[in-house]
């Protein structure tokens, strides 16, 4: 069995998961919850086979293996939880040999005691849930001196570690000492502009990567379906006619138009998850007199998708101008040749010279699935190959 899983493509791929005696601080501020990278963690771990212990201090058990059955994430009888709750409560759950109980959750020996040594019995995955209640309970000291006890049982029993942390303001230098004290430190925070708008983790630190740097990404938790990357607004542009519409609803499962006689007037919007991600698109209005809506339309956006017609290389011209009026110059861009098997359409060598595209941007054909079925009131059905390469292309920039 290799070593245990985020069960987040992001995280997975940039730190190839969480090596043995290693120790992962998810550390959030209080306007944004980590709970759910706990749940999505200790599922793809126990559905991978691995033995998970969790340390639970939060909600009783039952309420966290509902949660987890909210998003998706179903563990039955197969987690272990050493439950410091729910004798706080007085209601104690009784005929659960996977829940062992903690008598007297504010006896920090008998927290540790009952910890180390059911480590000891051999687990690949240890979940804290939550440190900031431990040391709420104890004191910050205290839970440093926990956490040098759990990294040396980790060392012992080849074990790996994570410790979920909300920020209540604690002093810069209890934080400073806390992620000291770990191997890797995921950072989740919001973006804020006058109200939370946004929510995003980044990798601040990781010593078993050789010193490599990530990036943040916006996210979302799900439900069913867990955190899921998130960008909040792509732009989808083009000429008239160009396929901006067919593009997101081929993408989407759920879009819409505004539209009058075929030809969209306002714009389109499509919600998409795909390979582990999560986006929506905003299609903007082809025509010229539309042209003032495109700044607007354009603001805020992270990632642009061109879309341009393959017969009509007249419209090209069009194209980037409308790229220049929605201001979307310096973003991660792919362009997308539609109508690429018609007659008469350039190739794609052809469309990257009349573009006068760079390397940084990506170019993709997309065709229509079935000519015979091509309704011009209608938004056209792409083929899945090229769409999926599209959004391939241009979420690997973002992330």
């Amino acid at each position: 069995m290799g070593d245990p899983v985020f069960g987040i493509e992001k995280l997975d791929k940039d730190l190839k998961g969480i090596p043995e005696k290693k120790l992962v601080l998810f550390s959030a501020s209080p306007s944004v919850g980590n709970e759910v990278f706990g749940y999505q963690l200790i599922y793809n771990n126990i559905k991978a086979g691995s033995k998970v212990l969790l340390l639970l201090n939060r909600t009783s058990p039952d309420a966290y293996l509902g949660d987890m059955e909210d998003y998706g994430f179903p563990v039955e009888n197969k987690l272990t939880i050493l439950d410091s709750y729910s004798s706080i409560t007085g209601v104690i759950p009784t005929g659960k040999p996977h829940i062992i109980s903690v008598d007297n959750p504010y006896n920090k020996d008998e927290v540790f005691h009952k910890l180390l040594s059911e480590l000891d019995k051999g687990y690949d995955l240890l979940v804290v849930d939550s440190f900031s209640l431990l040391i709420d309970f104890f004191d910050f000291q205290t839970g440093l001196s926990l956490l040098e006890d759990i990294k040396k049982k980790l060392e012992e029993k080849n074990t790996s570690g994570v410790i979920l942390f909300t920020d209540w303001n604690y002093e810069a230098k209890s934080i400073d000492s806390l992620i000291k004290a770990v191997n890797s430190t995921v950072e989740i925070k919001g973006v804020e502009k006058r109200v939370i708008f946004g929510q995003y983790f980044a990798v601040i630190k990781c010593d078993w990567t050789e010193g490599k740097t990530f990036s943040s990404v916006l996210f979302k938790a799900v439900k069913p379906g867990g955190i899921k990357i998130y960008f909040p607004k792509i732009l989808v542009t083009g000429p008239t006619d160009s396929g901006k519409s067919s593009f997101i609803h081929s993408a989407s499962k759920d879009a819409v138009s505004v539209d009058k006689l075929g030809g969209t007037i306002a714009l389109d919007h499509g919600n998409l998850e795909f390979d582990g991600y999560k986006a929506d698109l905003f299609g903007t209005p082809g025509q010229e007199r539309f042209d003032p809506l495109l700044k607007l339309l354009g603001g805020e956006a992270i990632g642009v998708f061109l879309i341009v017609d393959s017969t009509k290389p007249e419209q090209f011209p069009r194209a980037i101008e409308m790229l220049r009026k929605t201001e979307a110059y310096g973003l991660p861009i792919v362009v997308v040749a539609n109508k690429a098997d018609l007659k008469g359409a350039l190739s794609l060598k052809e469309v990257e010279e009349k573009l006068h595209l760079d390397n940084e941007i990506g170019l993709v054909q997309t065709v229509a699935e079935d000519l015979s079925k091509v309704d011009p009131n209608q938004p056209t059905k792409l083929k899945k190959e090229g769409v999926d390469k599209a959004l391939s292309l241009l979420f690997k920039q973002l992330t």
